[in-house]
């Protein structure tokens, strides 16, 4: 069952899924240990994107994909943002070579690690790659009307990102000093930190009556993931002509019909026909596509050495 939570600075309620450690007040992202009531050091990446730059840089990138319309960024009209903070687990990961023989064979990673479930915004999972550096100590009312979103993970399982960064480290160096690859590792949760993004939404002329949403980093302005129409060959004329029949009158339906008749070459009671069912038609004349991130993958060499060292 859903266990209701009092945030200790803002005096709001809200509810948190059975097991949850550490609490995210929505409303101003207060973060509460559970189990003791105390408060864990907590901080934040100021966003340096504004609502604007967000927009911008999704649906430039959105023009840039397959099948996308050719203008696109010029014709893409915004239709409202949010600010949403992910919340993060800044951890200390330490790994050695259980051995002993091998004391220079270690390695100390500290590392901010998703805290939320994949999916908690479109496109977002556990590969995104979040900065090291450029936390501040966090204020709640610096983020007044922003979403906040739950820590839904256990630290040991979000830490493990580290522990295993820390662990292939530690074995490849003592790989490479010929000692055993076995090692031991183990991590502490240094405090809770906010994420933002934007979750940014636009509309285009090609899909009348649809809606297209992207979210944007709102610190590097990476674009983690997008919506946009396809329009296929022939359909973008027929689009336009859609978006006219949404506003027609009915003495300007007439018009719209016969449009239709001249650039389709339809018989005029089907022509008619599509003009009166124009609200559906808007929505069926272009599909959509989707764009997701994907980080850029660290290529493993221990395994290589592993190799070597049986070789």
């Amino acid at each position: 069952m859903p266990q209701r939570v009092r945030c200790p600075y803002c005096g709001a309620e809200y509810e948190v899924p059975e097991g949850t450690v550490y609490a995210v007040c929505p409303f101003c992202g207060t973060v509460v240990e559970l189990a003791t009531g105390r408060r864990p050091p907590q901080q934040y990446y100021p966003p340096r994107l504004e609502e604007q730059d967000a927009f911008a840089a999704a649906v430039s990138r959105a023009s840039q994909l397959p099948g996308a319309p050719r203008r696109l960024a010029e014709e893409a009209a915004p239709a409202g943002s949010e600010l949403h903070y992910v919340p993060l687990y800044v951890c200390r990961a330490e790994a050695r070579e259980a051995s002993g023989a091998c004391p220079t064979a270690a390695e100390v990673v500290e590392k901010a690690v998703l805290a939320a479930r994949p999916g908690a915004l479109p496109g977002l999972g556990h590969g995104y790659r979040f900065p090291s550096a450029g936390r501040t100590a966090y204020d709640p009312e610096r983020a007044r009307g922003a979403v906040f979103h739950q820590a839904e993970l256990d630290p040991p399982q979000a830490c493990r990102e580290a522990v295993e960064e820390a662990a292939s480290a530690a074995r490849g160096e003592a790989l490479l000093s010929g000692c055993s690859g076995e090692v031991e590792a183990s991590h502490e949760l240094l405090g809770v930190a906010h994420y933002p993004f934007w979750l940014t939404r636009y509309t285009h002329p090609s899909a009348p009556g649809q809606s297209f949403t992207a979210l944007v980093d709102a610190v590097d302005a990476t674009v983690v993931y997008a919506e946009y129409p396809i329009p296929t060959a022939g359909r973008e004329k027929l689009a336009g002509l859609a978006a006219l029949a949404l506003g027609a009158s009915a003495a300007a339906s007439a018009a719209v019909a016969a449009a239709l008749h001249t650039v389709l070459a339809l018989p005029g009671g089907v022509a008619a026909g599509l003009a009166a069912a124009a609200p559906f038609l808007a929505r069926a004349v272009a599909r959509k596509g989707t764009y997701r991130y994907h980080p850029p993958r660290v290529q493993k060499t221990v395994t290589v050495l592993e190799e070597e060292r049986r070789a």
